[in-house]
């Protein structure tokens, strides 16, 4: 019972330490043991602990896990945590809880454990400890900010605990948390290098620019404790488009090739660190892989079985391709054939029915399959409870054809990209009541442009009112980012979980349209619970959040 305590609250001491591996610098094997002072003794070392705390600040499903908490993605087989959470019925015990905190405060604990101890390494360069030391800020603020974001109040602390002192942990007001993080970043900013300063094998390193986006997320996901936050991340955004000299240089990717758009290239390895990419999860191959498509794409293609699907919701979210949404007069929707002429970003992320899948074969040859969830021979066919899409659709975006075999890939996740600024920039100017055809140039129309839809679609639409252009603006915004792992925290912040959360997930029309779930959303699910094992062993965490 005290190594549990001591692991899920504070990381245990002389935890063995797994070798990562990533981008140069940033992806070495960790050695064991670092809490011990002895350890301490080279840069190398230091920059070992540097490694893992980036490793620890993200992973290949964390994209995947969030969206599933909202209403682009239905997870199905085995009775995840994340249907449970969204058809209301999860309680203290829901494992998710308790593996996110965990997941959490181990990455906390390294991250303290570095402050704490990085004084001990001999003849450090001070310039070198300096980025070490705002890296390790960084990611210690991303942590606690996603712990917040979940949790609400959580044990706070900016250096190492003991055992003894974990027992009696206490949760610290997230209006107390918040504003030092804003602090801590804001203090890293003049620390940290510009894009265009990192040479080629510091690619993936924290960057000015990526402490800039989380400080605007920060500010945008807490309006009640910044009302004045939509000045706060236009500020933060007008810097990042139009300072780049002291940023770095980003511009919306745009290199198409043979087979693929611009959209689609952008999440290929092929094209990694691009101008887009602020901040990414590295992964290397044959060193640092993945195989999550493995549970998404189609089993046609060879696909064990499909673990999560895109939702009916997100895909009737998409525009047509003249602009007008699926249900609006004029729109040329047709049920029929209900994904051409729509939006192109739409078959750029979601593998539809009747519509092409493309891949790259075993001898290196492209190759195209057309999607079928009907017919009795596909092995995608569409049934309840089977091994195959639940909802008739599947996962596209990330999807790389130049994966090795059992769908192993080595594409990184984009945690912060140069698009989301420019969503932001526009969402808060048009909170300001200073959204125009200036703000639109420099947002939505290079955007909607990068996606392939045509002129007049891009052309600013001065007859819409307030409401009708924010409602642009956030769908602009799911479907460019749809599948990244936003939309959840946008449905918070917009304060619509019990609009578009409380429903019945249906699956695609020409499946009949099935219900598979009835969603459930309700005031105590703006924050989860605190995991039963941390209240069991360290009572001082109650009370526990409203619901639970």
């Amino acid at each position: 019972m005290k190594n549990a305590v001591k692991y899920t609250v504070a990381f245990l001491s002389g935890v063995s330490l797994l070798a990562f591996a990533g981008c140069n610098p940033l992806d070495q094997a960790p050695t064991n043991k670092f809490t011990d002072d002895t350890f301490w003794s080279s840069a190398d070392r230091a920059q070992s602990v540097v490694n893992m705390a980036y490793n620890q600040m993200y992973s290949h499903t964390k994209f995947l896990d969030d969206e599933a908490l909202s209403d682009n993605i239905f997870e199905q087989r085995g009775g995840p945590d994340t249907r449970t959470i969204r058809t209301g019925t999860a309680n203290a015990s829901t494992g998710l809880f308790e593996s996110e905190w965990k997941w959490i405060y181990q990455g906390i604990k390294t991250c303290n454990v570095f402050m704490d101890k990085v004084d001990l390494v001999p003849d450090l360069d001070e310039g070198s400890k300096a980025g070490m030391i705002a890296q390790i800020k960084f990611i210690r603020a991303y942590l606690y900010f996603r712990a917040v974001n979940f949790y609400g109040a959580v044990p706070f602390f900016l250096s190492d605990i003991t055992l003894d002192q974990s027992k009696t942990s206490v949760r610290t007001p997230k209006a107390d948390i918040i504003p030092q993080l804003v602090s801590e970043v804001e203090s890293v900013i003049p620390v940290l290098p510009s894009r265009d300063e990192l040479s080629a094998s510091d690619n993936g390193k924290i960057t000015k620019a990526a402490a800039m986006v989380l400080l605007a997320r920060i500010y945008m996901y807490n309006p009640d404790l910044y009302p004045d936050w939509a000045s706060e991340v236009a500020d933060i955004c007008d810097d990042l488009i139009h300072n780049q000299a002291e940023y770095g240089t980003y511009s919306l990717f745009t290199t198409a090739d043979e087979h693929c758009s611009a959209y689609e290239n952008l999440f290929m390895s092929a094209y990694e660190y691009n101008s887009e990419v602020i901040l990414d999860y590295s992964a290397m191959e044959t060193i640092k892989q993945w195989t999550t498509f493995n549970n998404l794409a189609p089993m046609a293609v060879g696909s064990a079985l499909i673990q999560r699907a895109p939702t009916r919701e997100l895909v009737d979210d998409y525009l047509m391709f003249n602009g007008k949404k699926i249900d609006e007069s004029g729109s040329g929707y047709n049920e029929s054939d209900p994904y051409s002429n729509r939006d192109p970003r739409l078959l750029y992320t979601i593998g539809c029915h009747g519509k092409i899948w493309k891949d790259v074969n075993n001898n290196g040859a492209y190759t195209e399959y057309t999607l079928d969830v009907l017919s009795n021979e596909s092995k995608d066919k569409f049934s309840v409870g089977s091994n195959s899409t639940p909802t008739g659709f599947f996962v596209r975006k990330y999807y790389d054809m130049e994966h090795g075999p059992e769908f192993k890939q080595w594409n990184n996740i984009i945690m912060m990209r140069y698009a989301d600024v420019l969503l932001m920039y526009a969402e808060a100017k048009h909170a300001l009541g200073e959204f125009d055809q200036n703000v639109w140039d420099e947002t939505i129309r290079p955007i909607r442009e990068r996606a392939g839809f045509s002129e007049d679609v891009c052309a600013y639409p001065s007859s819409l009112g307030s409401d009708q252009m924010q409602d642009l603006i956030r769908r602009e915004r799911r479907c460019e980012l749809a599948l990244e792992g936003l939309r959840y925290y946008d449905i918070l912040r917009w304060n619509i979980g019990s609009d578009v959360l409380n429903c019945n997930v249906r699956s695609s029309s020409e499946t009949g349209s099935v219900i598979l779930d009835a969603r459930v959303f309700s005031d105590r699910d703006k924050l989860w619970s605190i995991p039963q094992s941390q209240l069991e062993l360290v009572p001082t965490l109650l009370p526990n959040n409203p619901g639970y």
